[in-house]
């Protein structure tokens, strides 16, 4: 119990008077408030008035009389004045009168009795450096205490807390705090690359950044690489545009990043440009994009060696909406153009079939399917497999980069948040790396054939790649080749292979020409101009060839796993400003007291034994207690580069469509409509349950003038 306030009441300190008068309110079941206080010369305060937190009258601010604000003033008289006398704090006068309804229960609601401990902050700030939502670490804090009854918080003043948090540790988050981000970790590692790009008024329009890791990457998996400009991922949109790879498991590898304020050519010979320079001058021997016009004049530019590709799965990705109106889209048109883009075998065999759909749908009006024919050799696969194999098809390509960022970066950040987050997800691609690297020499995929060169496939190839050709050797049992010519020492087979699409099978007969005396194989689906790995015709041809030994020339090196790549060794630097000061103490103390947890938790004398000392060390270390600190990032950090304010970006436009007005494709009006009709139906039948009741009945209504009305 706590006794109740009384004149001559006397307390050493003003604090210890303050926890008094809290801790009394609380059990009361009111808000305490300090609402007036007078201080001496010294700066220490003389006379102080402590009352409920409904004290005052109420007062309407807002500007718009038809919604008043809410408020909880009562002007209740119930308070408390104290006056210092020898050193203490003494009760003069006494009012514990209310004039409002008092409840214990819901008294921590009361922004005084809120309060986020030490402890809880450091969850929030690792869980936020985590990339977990304040709804799940709430709830993991509800949770852990036993029920939302046991928190002295809400999960609003959490998010308060994290707001507060991130000011302190991004400062503005606008364009400065990232030049000086990419300052530090220029000093850090000098291999780490940026580039911030300008305009007149020194406000930041472009820029480009790359880790040392990723760097070194590009000497290995630089040989595709796609570029994507469909994130719009903070508070300015500007569109990120990562470059990616793929790295020897099939992964998707970030080879640099940027940030641009418009998608147009000058703006895009920029970043190629600077990607270029970070890169060494080395182009890319192939790149993979989207049919934007400036994208694909800026490579022309400053890749014209580079062999530039559209992402296939982007342009089928159209066709419902540009030819799903067709009145035969359905019954033959979808299907006799996948035909054409998949099946056809040569370019002959494409030319025709592509004439034969034109003429047969009457689609010589339609504007879409001509452009995509003048552009013919940047993206149907018989063209692609005359030129270069891919590390990925073009389809795991787009979902890839689709993902990479899932879960770490989220939209309406500010520059510097935005990197933080990249940041993130960029341990996690690295730690995906590491963790597949261990599997392929710790773990071995068993071989189905005793053939040597599927053992060889084993021995060298990572085991990501060696189950795609696994695949293919489980193939090799349906092939039965057949001898088409001999000439020499070249042969010409035919073989019958049966593909299965969803549900729906088919048969295609593909060639495959070998030559007997250098072992050189090429089939007609080029599996291994595309996906970089031998295709069961091929491995069929050697089958019935008595061929033993695998040519070398048909080892990649980027997928064998016995290679030590230089860019492994190097370690990513990542910014260490946002830590506060004390992390690492506080990190190092909670690593023991987990220990002692554990070994005291099997004892009940261990845990009054542990619970005492601890209490006593509590006491001895709250003494002389420093409130911890939390900096600004860059404060004890050296920081090179020019000291001229950098301004954040305007916000930019992008094209097309705003993404509210964005046209919605033909599944997803079918999913529109779907929800809509749900919702309608549940409408329905709640009015049904209000008119006619649960159990059927019509209700009696009441009329104006008291009178039963039937419905």
């Amino acid at each position: 119990m706590i006794e109740e306030p009384r004149t001559g009441m006397e307390f050493n300190s003003l604090e210890e008077l303050n926890s008094y008068y809290k801790l009394y309110a609380k059990r009361c079941g009111f808000g305490s408030m300090t609402q007036r206080s007078e201080r001496d010369d010294k700066g220490s305060v003389r006379y102080v008035t402590l009352g409920c937190a409904r004290g005052g009258k109420a007062r309407n601010k807002t500007t718009n009389m038809g919604k008043p604000r809410p408020t909880a003033k009562t002007d209740c008289k119930a308070r408390i004045n104290a006056l210092k006398v020898d050193e203490k704090m003494k009760l003069t006068t006494v009012n514990n009168t209310h004039n409002h309804g008092l409840s214990p229960q819901k008294s921590r609601f009361f922004r005084c009795n809120r309060e986020v401990s030490e402890a809880v902050k450091r969850v929030l700030d690792t869980n936020d450096l985590a990339g977990i939502r304040m709804n799940k670490s709430f709830r993991s804090l509800v949770v852990g205490a036993g029920g939302f009854e046991n928190l002295p918080f809400s999960e609003k003043d959490c998010r308060n807390y994290i707001d507060k948090a991130r000011h302190l540790r991004l400062g503005s988050g606008g364009a400065g705090a990232l030049r000086d981000y990419f300052s530090r970790m220029q000093y850090k590692n000098p291999g780490f690359f940026y580039l911030m790009d300008l305009d007149d008024d020194g406000r930041l329009r472009n820029v480009f950044w790359a880790d040392p890791r990723s760097r070194a990457a590009y000497q290995d998996f630089g040989d595709v690489v796609t570029f994507d400009t469909t994130y719009l991922t903070n508070r300015y949109g500007m569109p990120f545009t990562p470059f990616v790879g793929g790295n020897h498991h099939g992964q998707s590898i970030l080879l640099g990043a940027g940030l641009i304020s418009s998608e147009d050519t000058d703006t895009f010979i920029w970043l190629f440009q600077t990607w270029l320079q970070c890169m060494d001058g080395l182009a890319p021997p192939a790149i993979i994009t989207d049919q934007d016009r400036a994208m694909k004049n800026a490579i022309a530019v400053v890749f014209p060696k580079t062999r530039h590709r559209f992402c296939l799965w982007h342009i089928l990705k159209k066709v419902p909406e540009k030819l799903g109106s067709h009145r035969a889209y359905k019954s033959g048109l979808k299907s006799q153009l996948m035909k054409c883009v998949y099946d056809t075998q040569n370019i002959e065999e494409f030319e025709k079939s592509w004439e034969q759909l034109i003429s047969t749908y009457t689609l010589q009006e339609n504007g879409w399917l001509q452009s995509l024919y003048s552009e013919r050799t940047y993206w149907v696969p018989i063209f692609l497999k005359e030129y270069f194999w891919a590390s990925m098809s073009t389809t795991q390509r787009s979902e890839s980069m689709n993902a990479f960022f899932d879960g770490y970066v989220h939209a309406k950040t500010n520059l510097k948040e935005f990197v933080d987050q990249y940041d993130n997800a960029l341990r996690k691609k690295i730690e995906n790396e590491i963790s597949a690297d261990f599997h392929s020499f710790s773990v071995t995929i068993p071989c189905i054939s005793r053939s040597p060169i599927k053992k060889r496939f084993q021995e060298l190839y990572t085991n990501a790649k060696f189950r795609e050709v696994q695949q293919q050797v489980m193939g090799v049992l349906d092939m039965d080749p057949y001898l088409l010519r001999w000439d020499g020492v070249k042969k010409t087979y035919l073989v019958e292979d049966e593909v299965r699409v969803e549900e729906f099978c088919k048969n295609i007969t593909y060639y495959v020409d070998f030559n007997e005396e250098n072992y050189e194989v090429k089939c007609s689906c080029g599996l291994f101009q595309i996906r970089g790995i031998l295709c069961r015709h091929v491995l069929s041809i050697f089958k019935c060839n008595g061929i033993k030994s695998l040519p070398a020339r048909y080892i990649l090196d980027r997928w064998r796993k016995d290679i030590k790549r230089r860019y492994t060794l190097i370690h990513s630097t990542y910014d260490s400003g946002h830590q506060r000061e004390d992390t690492n103490r506080y990190s190092t103390l909670l690593n023991i007291c987990y220990q002692m947890i554990t070994r005291a938790a099997g004892s009940k004398e261990h845990i009054e034994d542990a619970t005492k000392k601890l209490n006593a060390m509590i006491e001895l270390y709250g003494d002389n207690q420093e409130p911890p600190s939390m900096t600004k990032i860059g404060e004890e950090t050296t920081i090179v580069g020019s000291s001229k304010q950098v301004l954040s970006p305007q916000v930019v436009r992008g094209k097309g469509r705003p993404s509210s007005l964005r046209r919605a494709s033909r599944m997803e009006q079918h999913i529109r409509k779907g929800k809509a009709k749900t919702k309608k139906a549940n409408l329905l039948g709640k009015r049904k349950e209000v008119l006619f009741g649960l159990d059927g009945s019509q209700p009696v209504l009441e009329g104006l003038d008291g009178s039963e009305v039937q419905k």
